[in-house]
């Protein structure tokens, strides 16, 4: 087995540490750690896979890269209308949000982005 699936006993004193611990900084070199290990994974064990089974141009995706790793997510919500995806954005964010309008019939004629930001 990897050593990424170790036991908390298993631990490195780094590892502890990041655990004990939870302010933001830590949570930030917690998610950098888990980041590079997801990419290392994909590098030593994923890629090779992919490759060899020519994964690229079967389904037409090309392969990973470094910077699609470091990059934020994004997320699209697609469905009929009052099935609630606005209600789910509302849920996920603790809030409301400029433009939500919630009705029982259509009310979202447009497409809605919302990004991380101060504001």
């Amino acid at each position: 087995m990897s050593d990424w699936s170790r036991e908390p006993s298993g631990l490195t004193e780094t590892d502890q540490s990041l655990t004990s611990s939870g302010n933001d900084s830590t949570m930030n070199d917690r998610t950098a750690m888990v980041a590079a290990r997801l990419k290392d994974v994909y590098r030593k064990w994923v890629l090779p896979v992919e490759k060899k089974y020519r994964y690229d141009y079967f389904f037409e995706s090309p392969f990973l890269s470094a910077i699609e790793f470091d990059s934020k997510p994004q997320v699209m919500l697609v469905g009929q209308y009052s099935v609630g995806k606005t209600s789910f954005i509302r849920y996920l964010l603790g809030r409301d949000f400029p433009g939500q309008r919630i009705g029982p019939e259509p009310t979202t004629d447009r497409f809605t982005v919302l990004i991380n930001g101060p504001e």
